[in-house]
């Protein structure tokens, strides 16, 4: 853990005393290392096992550690899961030996502020920092794995609904509203719908524009770590009831999508061209 302590000690934050929020880079790392640790602890316990007579006490701390570094992997996953999803309040972070600007905008030294163009070719682009998931908000779930049991939890409602042809219940709706901007609860519920059943979704709320808009926001969010590839949108398209056509496309221009999913959704094309159906049954895609 000595290293950890060495690259926090070298962090943003000892640098800039005005530092406030997730650069999520550093923190990605932080959770590899932590990772690396608790799995090190793991295997140097079961690779030596103490006899009887040995005490216990070293074995007692390290499975203490252990259990510690383990119980925060999830809180700061959700930490940087939040930061990477909410990039919309980012601001550049100053780089160690690089002097603060002034007052005026430049150096303090009469020279001009750097420029805010196209970095100069093999310059590496400033790393950035978001207030997003620094807080002490980190939605309606303690942990990331309470988010994703209710993600897919109503995945499941969502997917009943249509498999019985019924309204989807309020309650979902609501959930789906408190939770429209939380990275763990919409990936696994888009997760967990896959493509036939957010064209369940779609239909389900029967070309209403305030809840079209929700899913638009939650399939935003949801598309930072819920593989929608060119496949996902592709298959959407051809499986949404034709009524709903319309309302589809209006949602996957609406949503605010990772750039991953943005740059496959710009590969379609013209959304207006109809898709073929797939071969594949959509009862045999719902799980």
């Amino acid at each position: 853990m000595g290293g950890a302590r060495g690259t926090m000690r070298a962090g943003p934050a000892r640098r800039d005393p005005d530092f406030r929020g997730i650069d999520t880079e550093a923190l990605g790392h932080l959770i590899k290392q932590v990772k690396d640790a608790t799995t090190a602890i793991k295997g140097w316990l079961n690779a030596h096992p103490l006899p009887p007579e040995v005490p216990r006490t070293g074995v007692r701390m390290a499975t203490e550690v252990d259990l510690w570094a383990s119980s925060q992997l999830g809180m700061l996953t959700r930490r940087r899961n939040y930061a990477l999803t909410h990039p919309d309040r980012v601001h550049d972070m100053p780089k160690p030996g690089k002097p603060r600007l002034g007052a005026g905008g430049g150096t303090g030294r009469g020279t001009p502020p750097p420029s805010r163009g196209v970095p100069s070719r093999g310059a590496r682009p400033p790393r950035r920092t978001t207030p997003a998931g620094a807080g002490p908000h980190l939605g309606n779930f303690p942990t990331q794995q309470a988010a994703a049991k209710a993600g897919t939890a109503d995945a499941l409602a969502i997917k009943q609904a249509a498999r019985e042809h019924a309204a989807l219940s309020d309650a979902v709706w609501r959930r789906l509203r408190a939770n429209a901007d939380d990275p763990d609860y919409t990936a696994a519920l888009y997760k967990r719908l896959g493509p036939a059943g957010t064209a369940d979704l779609i239909a389900a709320a029967g070309h209403d524009r305030a809840r079209l808009k929700l899913i638009a926001e939650s399939l935003g969010t949801g598309s930072h770590h819920a593989p929608i590839d060119e496949k996902w949108l592709r298959t959407l398209l051809a499986d949404v009831d034709p009524r709903f056509r319309d309302d589809a496309v209006q949602v996957l221009r609406d949503a605010d999508l990772s750039p991953r999913s943005g740059a496959a959704l710009a590969r379609l094309g013209d959304l207006e061209t109809p898709y073929a159906p797939h071969t594949t049954s959509r009862a045999g895609q719902r799980g």
